[in-house]
């Protein structure tokens, strides 16, 4: 990098030997604000900015140099990077005043091509303060600046320009225009501290910082920024990873002069979130270095354990890919339950000749409100810095239980024992009887429950929607979870505006009751299903004390039935049974009986990690990684239709692969990040990791083919 760098020295002389005529024939100064000078260039303007309108003795003097890029111009940091100069600065005041060094604020990362660099472009603000003594000598004071940089666009030019500002002393003076542009960069100024504890390991061309979880505060995305020239390889940027003890660590490489003349100490900028101007930090610190072994990441480049392969979508397409992965979430295994009561709904409304328009109207808003509702948490508590994602319900062992409750509930009144009712006359069995068992209100309400039980999948498109929906605006990812609702309730709405396929039903008779009970059955299957989810996130103490609680609602709604149809009532047992419900389900949401979140080895699966997929790597074995969750019905059968299968099995053997699971039933922040670098929000997700740096990512639906192939790609 050194030939570049002198390279373009010898380029800027020739620019200047040029150009020398142009600059003395416009050597052009304009008297800016407040009495400001400034020298004109073809591309950067320089000036003096003052937070007050006058000098205080003995008091906060915060000046700044302002300089002023025309647009596709770009000046240099005080490390520039790969190529370009740092900006300079040689102050003039009075000599009972003393200047301090301006200040720099945080940069931006440019890269062309292979060429990385640190620079400002548009307006760039360095601050700086004036010591002003007791008793100054004059009325007021002539600060001058002179500024030596190198702007580029196309080409690089080399420049200087003076700016000067007088000001004069005074007791308590007014601020400028220019007060709030100051006061902003200010807060852009990396903050100069040490961090206890921070270990910086290098090994060969690989650097490891691991900083512990109480030093910083929380962050999506941390990198580095250096202050030495040639120290790390810039073009391969930061990898930054959140181990299971909370700490931070981030990987860099380092450049052909650090392996060749080691350095003792790195000292740089930490940035997280992109620094204070979007909502992050910056702290400017020194990394003691010392030699130790750093694992060799997975196609080590840098910014991440792999290439990265988020994937790169409009708003508009994004909009259109929620849509269709609406629509197909109909097809999806999960929703079949809700399926079936909405059907029944619907026969009932035509059974009791009621209009379907209005039915089909309650279900869409019941899974639009939802939805706005469920995206909207998600995307608060990702602003607070949680990292959630679709489905972070279900990581909630008391939510499950919640709906393990509803779906007994659901059904015990399709099998008859009890009806929903808000008859204020429960024992008048006339008033029971003729309390309609359908209705807008249900529409409403079972449009609502279609989106808690449908987030446990994920449908073809939606993968890539909701990955992009989680990292923009609030505006644009409301727009996407609002696509996903509209597609979803389609199909339903269109039957209810054209209503004609009800002819085709039978004239109502016994079959309903009988349509109804059958309609029973896949709500019993959910049930179970949720058992299960339930069983992977707390132990079999707690299972146990589900088991009564399902076993108390049951008995709640059988004596809420008897006294429906005016067969007697028991108030003082109903208020017994629904307090060990309500109870049970209280002291699961304590935690008490969570499970370990660590997945168990099984069969030629091993727990995920990324130390594992690492030492995989390393010994030149491909890998595979199942990104999954217990209550990710979409997950399940991928599992049983593909990846469990023996000839899938066979071929990954063949293939040396090595298997690996990640385990996503209970929130793990780890996973959480990995999914959010390949653009999700959920699973599932299965990547093909290759020794060769290469990753793939395979379709949210598998088939054997489809593993089969991608297994055996060259």
């Amino acid at each position: 990098m050194g030939s570049v760098k002198t390279w373009l020295a010898a380029v800027a002389t020739l620019a200047t030997a040029a150009t020398s005529w142009a600059s003395g024939a416009q050597n052009l100064f304009s008297t800016l604000d407040r009495g400001a000078q400034a020298l004109a260039q073809p591309n950067v303007t320089v000036r003096i900015a003052s937070v007050h309108e006058g000098l205080t003795p003995q008091a906060d003097n915060r000046l700044a140099v302002v300089l002023t890029h025309e647009p596709g111009w770009h000046t240099y940091w005080r490390m520039p990077g790969d190529a370009g100069l740092p900006t300079q600065f040689s102050f003039s005041v009075p000599s009972d005043l003393k200047v301090t060094e301006p200040q720099f604020p945080l940069p931006e990362r440019l890269a062309t091509q292979d060429i990385v660099s640190f620079g400002y472009s548009d307006t760039a603000v360095f601050p700086f303060e004036l010591d002003v003594p007791r008793f100054p000598e004059g009325r007021a004071a002539n600060i001058r600046v002179h500024v030596s940089f190198l702007a580029c666009k196309d080409v690089c030019i080399p420049g200087e320009a003076t700016a000067e500002l007088r000001l004069p002393y005074v007791v308590a003076p007014a601020k400028t225009e220019d007060a709030p542009l100051i006061e902003a960069a200010q807060k852009n100024i990396p903050e100069l501290s040490s961090i206890a504890d921070l270990r910086a390991i290098y090994e060969d061309n690989r650097l490891k910082v691991t900083i512990p979880a109480d030093a910083v505060h929380i962050a999506k995305d941390l990198t580095f920024f250096p202050l030495k020239e040639y120290a790390l390889s810039l073009v391969d940027g930061t990898r930054y990873t959140r181990e299971k003890d909370g700490s931070v660590a981030l990987t860099m490489t380092l450049s052909p002069n650090f392996t060749e003349a080691p350095m003792a100490t790195l000292p740089g900028v930490l940035v997280a979130d992109g620094g204070p101007a979007n909502g992050g930090w910056a702290l400017e610190t020194t990394l003691p270095l010392e030699k130790g072994t750093v694992p060799i990441p997975p196609a080590f480049t840098g910014d991440s354990p792999i290439p990265n392969i988020k994937v790169s979508i409009t708003t508009l397409t994004a909009l259109l890919f929620a849509f269709l992965g609406g629509l197909i979430l109909n097809l999806m295994p999960c929703v079949f339950p809700i399926l079936s009561l909405k059907i029944l709904q619907l026969v009932e409304g035509y059974r009791q000749g009621e209009r379907l328009l209005p039915h089909g109207v309650a279900f869409t808003l019941g899974v639009l409100v939802t939805m706005c509702a469920l995206s909207g948490i998600l995307l608060g508590l990702r602003s607070i810095g949680l990292a959630l994602g679709w489905g972070f319900q279900l990581q909630s062992p008391w939510v499950v239980s919640l709906l393990i409750v509803l779906f007994v509930a659901i059904t015990l009144n399709l099998f008859g024992l009890f009806e929903f009712t808000a008859a204020t006359h429960l024992a008048d069995s006339r008033a029971a009887r003729n309390t309609p068992k359908s209705g807008v209100k249900s529409s409403f309400f079972t449009g609502m429950l279609a989106v808690i039980i449908a987030s446990p999948c994920t449908a073809p498109f939606m993968g890539a929607a909701l990955g992009y929906a989680v990292t923009q605006p609030a505006i644009e990812a409301l727009a996407v979870f609002i696509a996903l609702g509209f597609g979803m309730a389609l199909p339903w709405l269109l039957l209810c505006i054209f209503p004609g396929w009800s002819r085709l039903l039978p004239k109502p008779g016994a079959w309903m009751d009988i349509f109804r009970k059958a309609m029973a059955i896949p709500m019993a299957l959910a049930v179970v299903w949720l058992a299960w989810v339930l069983s992977k996130q707390i132990n079999l103490n707690g299972m146990l004390l589900m088991l009564a609680a399902s076993g108390a609602t049951a008995v709640f709604l059988w004596l809420l039935g008897r006294e429906q149809w005016g067969r007697g009532r028991n108030r003082a047992l109903m208020g017994v049974t629904a307090c060990v419900t309500v109870s049970i389900i209280g002291t699961i949401a304590t935690g008490i009986f969570d499970r370990n979140g660590n997945v168990a080895s099984h069969g030629n699966w091993q727990p995920w990690s990324d130390q594992a997929v690492t030492t995989a790597l390393a010994e030149g074995r491909p890998v595979f990684v199942d990104f999954t969750a217990a209550w990710c019905v979409t997950c399940q059968a991928n599992k049983v239709a593909a990846l469990n299968r023996n000839d899938v099995q066979t071929v990954f053997q063949k293939k040396n692969f090595v298997l690996l699971v990640g385990d996503w039933t209970n929130h793990d922040p780890a996973i959480t990040e990995i999914l959010a670098n390949f653009g999700r929000s959920g699973v599932p997700l299965y990547l093909i990791y290759r020794p060769d740096g290469t990753v793939d990512i395979l379709p949210e639906l598998l088939t054997p083919s489809i593993v089969i192939d991608a297994i055996e790609k060259p």
